[in-house]
C-alpha cells in the first residue's frame, strides 16, 4: 500500500466526524435560519434586543483579547527559557486555559461575589468593593475570561518566542546592532504574524464563550451566546431566531478564521 492511499483510508475516519457533527449540523441550520424565507433575518437584523447582545460580545471580546494578547505575550517571553527548569508552570497554564465553565463560575463567585472570601478579607480592613463592582455585569465576565484566556494566550505564543534562534541575537550583536533594533528588525517581524494569529484565536474563544457567562449571569446580561442559549431552551416560538443568530456569529467568525489563516501562513515560515 503505497503512503499516498494510506493517507487517504487515515483521514476517513476525520471525514466522516466531519460530516455528521460538523458539515451537516451547518448545513441544518442553515436551512432552518431560512424556514421562515428572510422573515427571521429580517427581525434578527432589526431587533435591538439581539443587536444589543451582538455589540456587548464584540465590546467584552475586544476588551478581554486586548489585555489576554497583551498579558499572555509578556508572559511567554519571560518564561520560555525558564520552562526547561520549571515544567510545572506549563502544567499550570495547561489546567488554567481548560478552566472555564461552571467551576470557574462558582470559583470567582466564591472569591469576588457579594460574600466571597476575598470581598469579606478586603471588607475586614476596611475595603470595600461594592456596590461600585458588580460579579455579575460585564466587568465581571471580563474576569472570568481573563482567567482562562491569559493562559490560553501564553500557550498559543510560547512556539513562536521558542523560534527565535540564539545565533540571530549573536549575529545582529556581531553586526552591531542593539537590543532595540534587534526587536524592531528581527524579533518583531518574526513574532508579529504568531501574535496577531494567537491573538485572532483568542478573540474567537472569548466570542463564541457561553458556559461561563452563562453560569455567572443567570440570563442577567446579554450576549449574543446567552441569547442563543436562551431562544434554544426557554422559546417556543422563537428557536429559528436562534439558528439565524447562529449563522450571523458563524459568518462574523469565518472573517477572523480567514484574518487566522493568513496570519498562521506567515508564521509558519518562523516555526518549520
Amino acid at each position: 500500500m503505497n503512503k499516498r492511499r494510506k493517507g487517504i483510508i487515515l483521514t476517513v475516519p476525520y471525514i466522516v466526524l466531519s460530516l455528521f457533527f460538523l458539515i451537516l449540523p451547518l448545513v441544518g441550520l442553515i436551512f432552518k435560519s431560512f424556514s421562515q424565507g428572510l422573515g427571521s433575518w429580517i427581525r434578527v437584523l432589526s431587533n435591538p434586543l439581539y443587536i444589543e447582545g451582538l455589540k456587548n460580545s464584540m465590546i467584552l471580546s475586544v476588551w478581554v483579547t486586548a489585555e489576554s494578547a497583551a498579558a499572555g505575550s509578556i508572559i511567554a517571553v519571560l518564561w520560555y527559557k525558564r520552562l526547561a527548569k520549571h515544567s510545572w508552570f506549563l502544567s499550570f497554564l495547561n489546567y488554567s486555559a481548560n478552566n472555564g465553565g461552571i467551576g470557574l463560575a462558582f470559583a470567582l463567585l466564591a472569591t469576588l461575589g457579594t460574600n466571597g472570601f476575598l470581598t469579606i478579607i478586603l471588607r475586614r480592613i476596611g475595603i470595600r468593593i461594592y456596590p461600585n463592582f458588580d460579579i455579575v455585569s460585564l466587568t465581571g465576565i471580563h474576569f472570568a475570561y481573563l482567567s482562562f484566556l491569559v493562559p490560553y494566550m501564553t500557550i498559543l505564543f510560547l512556539p513562536a518566542v521558542g523560534s527565535l534562534k540564539p545565533e540571530w541575537w549573536s549575529a545582529a550583536c556581531t553586526l552591531g546592532a542593539g537590543k532595540k533594533r534587534y526587536i524592531l528588525k528581527i524579533a518583531g517581524p518574526v513574532l508579529f504574524p504568531s501574535f496577531m494569529a494567537s491573538t485572532t484565536l483568542v478573540f474567537l474563544t472569548s466570542l463564541g464563550t457561553y458556559a461561563t457567562a452563562q453560569a455567572i449571569s443567570s440570563d442577567r446580561i446579554n450576549l449574543i451566546t446567552i441569547q442563543i442559549g436562551y431562544l434554544m431552551q426557554m422559546s417556543l416560538f422563537r428557536q429559528v431566531d436562534a439558528y439565524t443568530i447562529s449563522i450571523l456569529l458563524f459568518l462574523i467568525m469565518m472573517i477572523f478564521i480567514v484574518i487566522y489563516k493568513k496570519t498562521n501562513e506567515k508564521a509558519g515560515r518562523w516555526l518549520r
